[in-house]
């Protein structure tokens, strides 16, 4: 008898990892859940198997985690569409990125502010690339230095590049990489 548990286990542990294998590629922590479940029912089923191998019922208690494994598969995955959707209604939008920076520059240099306003001195922000991956703006500096952020929309992850003409002619990134969500809102 204790054969026969064994071998339904075994049989149990190979359904699960055929499973396993079928399924589209997740990320690793919904992975890990699922696995985590068939560890479980597997327990489960091995305890039942066990302690009913007087009674020779076994099969049943084994059909039953496989079914509520699999029954709980596709509810984590509509948790995942629905993230999904959300972090792409939260995308950074053009507006906001060009906003965003302008309060990063001023963060950086305050008097930037009132060299803007005066109207004196030649400074502008341009949106110059965007589309679903990244939004390019583009700063021109009162030294004609053009700084270009290039600003990850659903992160909002930001890294830097220069070029000044006559001096570095050749666009370079820099050290500079900052989050640009910490700037929308100033």
């Amino acid at each position: 008898m204790k054969r026969l548990s064994l071998k339904l286990a075994m049989a149990f542990i190979l359904a699960v990892c055929s499973l396993a294998g079928c399924e589209k590629p997740d990320s690793v922590y919904e992975n890990n859940e699922k696995q985590s479940t068939a560890a479980s029912a597997l327990t489960t089923a091995s305890v039942s198997s066990e302690s009913t191998s007087t009674t020779g019922t076994t099969s049943a208690d084994i059909t039953k985690a496989i079914q509520s494994t699999q029954a709980e598969a596709p509810q984590q995955d509509k948790t995942e569409g629905t993230s999904v959707e959300d972090s792409e209604s939260d995308a950074i939008t053009e507006e906001q990125a060009l906003n965003a920076i302008k309060n990063y520059c001023f963060s950086k240099n305050p008097d930037l502010k009132n060299m803007a306003d005066s109207g004196e001195y030649v400074i502008n922000w341009n949106v110059t690339a965007s589309d679903a991956d990244e939004i390019v703006v583009l700063y021109r500096s009162y030294t004609s230095a053009q700084i270009r952020y290039y600003i990850d929309p659903i992160s909002g992850e930001t890294y830097v590049t220069e070029m000044v003409p006559g001096i570095i002619d050749e666009e370079k990134r820099t050290d500079e990489s900052f989050n640009i969500r910490d700037y929308l809102a100033q």
